[in-house]
């Protein structure tokens, strides 16, 4: 191998070396300023962490909680949602945001969804798009070498055991693949947002003029369907549609 190629790979491991250890010095100095009751260092250290590239739900958690105790509500609301949408079985942090969103002033009824959206919703959510994607392939290996056997047992009863574990593999590949799918779109999604102005006036077009729909409060969360310049047009959990300043909100 050419030794310039030698020479690169050898800076980019120790870069990257030096860079993520210097992410753990950073995290665990975040979490003795947190413990200790300094919470804006603890914020700031937090943020230079995700600022550098890396991001998992812990640290999005952890800077939740933080800025829950500085009682920025709508900072912590944004970072259990980012948290959330890369650990989305946590338990954690589903309680968490759950007692943060109790702290704002818009209580939004989802619309009801059919019983089987719901259970099917439900199974999806328990992992994230990497764990389905493991399952997924575990399942095609299962199958495969459930073909492979196959052929070499003559036992009836052997045979349906292994026909009723392929067809079984195939439906978990199956499906598998679709949460997978689903959940990586979930967790790239950059559609949502928290309103982080005090009030905001949702407008029924996407100018000044517009009349006046309905009000909104910081530590809202809002589905974004469409924009047009400055302007975002919003839909609620319960329905209702309208526009607003882009600048009131941030994106998940």
């Amino acid at each position: 191998m050419n030794r310039k190629i030698i020479y690169l790979i050898a800076i980019f491991t120790l870069t990257s070396y030096s860079f993520a250890n210097e992410a753990l010095e950073t995290f665990k100095k975040a979490n003795m300023f947190y413990q200790n009751g300094y919470f804006s260092k603890a914020a700031l250290n937090y943020e230079k962490i995700i600022n550098n590239g890396y991001e998992n739900g812990e640290i999005y958690y952890n800077l939740g909680n933080t800025y829950f105790r500085m009682n920025k509500i709508p900072n912590a609301i944004i970072n259990y949602e980012r948290a959330l949408r890369l650990s989305p079985d946590d338990e954690d942090v589903i309680v968490n945001l759950n007692v943060a969103n109790l702290r704002i002033v818009d209580k939004i009824e989802p619309l009801p969804k059919f019983f089987l959206v719901q259970w099917y919703e439900g199974i999806r959510n328990i992992l994230s798009s990497g764990n389905w994607a493991v399952i997924l392939v575990i399942s095609v290996w299962i199958v495969f070498i459930c073909l492979a056997v196959f052929v070499f047992f003559e036992s009836p009863f052997v045979k349906k055991l292994l026909f009723g574990t392929l067809v079984l593999s195939v439906v978990v590949a199956v499906f598998s693949f679709m949460f997978s799918i689903q959940q990586n779109n979930t967790e790239n999604s950059r559609n949502f947002a928290i309103v982080f102005e005090p009030t905001v006036y949702v407008k029924s077009s996407p100018d000044e003029e517009g009349k006046d729909l309905f009000i909104l409060h910081e530590g809202t969360k809002v589905n974004i369907v469409d924009a047009v310049g400055k302007w975002r047009k919003i839909k609620l959990a319960n329905g209702n549609i309208g526009w607003l300043p882009g600048e009131a909100v941030e994106i998940i």
